[in-house]
């Protein structure tokens, strides 16, 4: 592999970790980043510690793709020890946050609190599967880099619905399955340019992860759901 190619596929991570900070950046400026700035309701501390493990993640991501770009490859390895266990609080503190939202909010725009939950916990379950293969495949880079591009996308979905109703309004349906597209198709260019076709995984992960968010609200809004679904919000 040349060394060229080498620098376009680690760009390529770089500017994706880029955009999706700064898609969680504008999407959350009002509710989180600049809440002091906005009259908006108090956080409490669960969600404040969501946002802060959240924010953790994305730039964990970025610094990750920075090092590897620039050739610090055994301090990348040191810090994915703690991207392990950053992963798990992220699980861990967004289904807490999705709990207390759907409480908090209950039913609002004609979807259900359980409706809402679904999509959260379809999204987790998936950015745990892309998390658990990237690890176990940490010495394999071509699987591990786009396990983690994959967990990163998956979660990218609450920012980039908001960050687009900010900028451009309510116009757009589903805008967050636009931005993931968005983001995928840029990673499957980039590998054909640089290795003449799609890798299996991110076309494999990028289907799946599309999928699941076109037919969340087919399964979300079933009655089987909502059984289990309000049994969870309590």
């Amino acid at each position: 592999m040349s060394l060229s190619v080498s620098r376009d596929r680690g760009r390529l991570y770089v500017l994706t970790g880029l955009a999706v900070f700064l898609i969680a950046a504008i999407g959350f400026s009002r509710t989180y980043y600049l809440r002091p700035w906005f009259a908006v309701p108090p956080l409490t501390m669960r969600l404040h510690l969501h946002g802060l493990v959240l924010t953790l993640w994305l730039g964990l991501f970025l610094v990750q793709s920075m090092l590897i770009s620039v050739g610090r490859r055994s301090l990348h390895r040191r810090l994915g020890f703690a991207g392990v266990g950053l992963a798990a609080a992220v699980i861990v503190t967004t289904y807490i946050a999705a709990i207390e939202a759907a409480h908090l909010d209950g039913s609002r725009g004609g979807i259900t609190a359980a409706d809402r939950l679904y999509s959260t916990v379809v999204i987790l379950a998936l950015f745990a599967v892309f998390v658990a293969v990237g690890t176990v495949c940490r010495k394999r880079p071509e699987i591990h880099k786009r396990s983690m591009l994959l967990a990163t996308i998956a979660i990218v979905g609450p920012a980039a619905t908001r960050a687009t109703v900010l900028l451009v309004g309510r116009g757009i349906r589903d805008p967050h399955v636009i931005v993931m597209s968005a983001l995928l198709l840029a990673a499957g260019l980039s590998d054909w340019r640089t290795r003449g076709r799609p890798h299996w995984l991110l076309l494999c992960g990028g289907f799946v992860l599309i999928a699941s968010q076109v037919t969340r609200r087919l399964v979300g809004g079933t009655d089987v759901w909502a059984s289990i679904g309000n049994w969870l919000i309590g």
